[in-house]
């Protein structure tokens, strides 16, 4: 094998496939990346054998052929180079010359008759959405994922096509997060994405109204972006049916300006970092929303004014759930609906894009 490339195109290349290199295996293959040049291309692909990353960029191939290197040694020299024409050459046996202006490297690599092939994804089942919409769907989704292997199923993302409509769920039992787009469709079908794998996903696409292809099978899923492909398995099980966890009807409804929440939330959770349960509370009364805070280091007292339909309330929330959401959402208002103390609440942006987001109230006990 013998190849010239620019590093700019070299080293994004290796950036987006070393997402799916595990750092800790006991497969030294895998800590590797398959370089693969024929046709005027090279391919690059890693995989922690539940995610596969492949992706190919126009090179001058000299010579075609194929090994593999240790993603982060390769990784490490490329990104200290100079930003110039990189030459890569195979000398034999699995040792790979990289030149690049005065700079030479000897590289140690592995025989790519080892490196374990991608599993193929037929194209029968899929959609296409614009990168834009489907980053800003794993943007307001993704931090509602569960850590927690016991219930495996809720460490992914339900993504749901229903006619022209395509849904993205997450919850991990505290908070759930849905967030819904109309595409051009008419399939209806369903699949648990691994957290993990969607989280890549997100930071290979774009900000543009360039496609993004998503193809399933019943166990596994392939992402086309441009000229990378994304394979994974998917989560099997059933999710929890997320649409009967929304409460039918509300008692107390609020608006309030989103910026001046985020603001006062933060300040609150200075201290609430310091308590137990990372609890901040808030006391709805009349057009005021009061939000406190207290440990043993003080405490905060915030006011901000709303608009409210319904009684007033006294209620609480773990200070960074309430905060994550806030964070995703651009519309300048949001509305927030309650019921009671002990139940589930519900935010929305009042710009009527497509978001919800439910989040369970934190255990309080009330001032006398």
């Amino acid at each position: 094998m013998k190849i010239i490339t620019n590093k700019s195109s070299l080293l994004n290349s290796i950036n987006i496939v070393q997402k799916a290199v595990p750092t800790k295996t006991t497969l030294p293959i895998i800590e590797g990346i398959l370089f693969e040049a024929k046709n005027g291309k090279l391919k690059l692909i890693g995989t922690d054998l539940e995610i596969g990353i492949e992706t190919i960029i126009d090179v001058d191939v000299i010579l075609p052929g194929k090994i593999v290197l240790s993603s982060k040694i390769v990784g490490e020299i490329v990104r200290k180079l100079p930003d110039s024409d990189i030459e890569i050459e195979a000398i034999g046996n699995n040792i790979i010359n990289i030149k690049c202006e005065n700079s030479k490297f000897k590289v140690n690599g592995l025989s790519a008759e080892e490196f374990p092939e991608l599993p193929s994804v037929k194209k029968d089942n899929g959609i296409t959405v614009s990168q834009n919409i489907i980053k800003d769907m794993i943007k307001h989704t993704i931090f509602s994922v569960s850590t927690d292997e016991v219930r495996p199923i809720l460490t992914g993302v339900l993504f749901e096509v229903a006619g022209d409509k395509v849904s993205m769920v997450a919850l991990d039992g505290f908070r759930m997060a849905v967030k819904s787009c109309t595409i051009i469709s008419d399939s209806d079908f369903k699949a648990v994405i691994p957290g993990k794998c969607l989280s890549e996903i997100g930071k290979i696409l774009e900000d543009s109204e360039e496609p993004v292809n998503f193809y399933f099978t019943r166990n596994q899923i392939m992402v086309s972006i441009n000229n990378t492909v994304i394979i994974s398995r998917l989560l099997e099980g059933e999710f929890i049916n997320y649409k009967q966890i929304i409460p039918n009807e509300y008692k107390i409804k609020i608006k309030v300006n989103t910026d001046k929440l985020i603001d006062s939330c933060e300040r609150a959770a200075l201290f609430a970092k310091d308590s137990s349960n990372n609890m901040i509370k808030f006391e709805i009364i009349d057009d005021l929303m009061i939000i406190n805070s207290n440990s043993l280091n003080g405490d905060v007292h915030e006011e901000i004014k709303i608009n409210k339909e319904g009684n007033d309330i006294e209620i609480a929330f773990n200070a960074k759930y309430f905060i994550d959401a806030l964070k995703v959402i651009e519309s300048e208002e949001i509305d927030i609906e309650f019921t009671t103390n002990i139940s589930p609440s519900i935010i929305r942006p009042c710009d009527g894009t497509g978001y919800l987001y439910l989040v369970l109230p934190a255990r309080f006990k009330k001032n006398n």
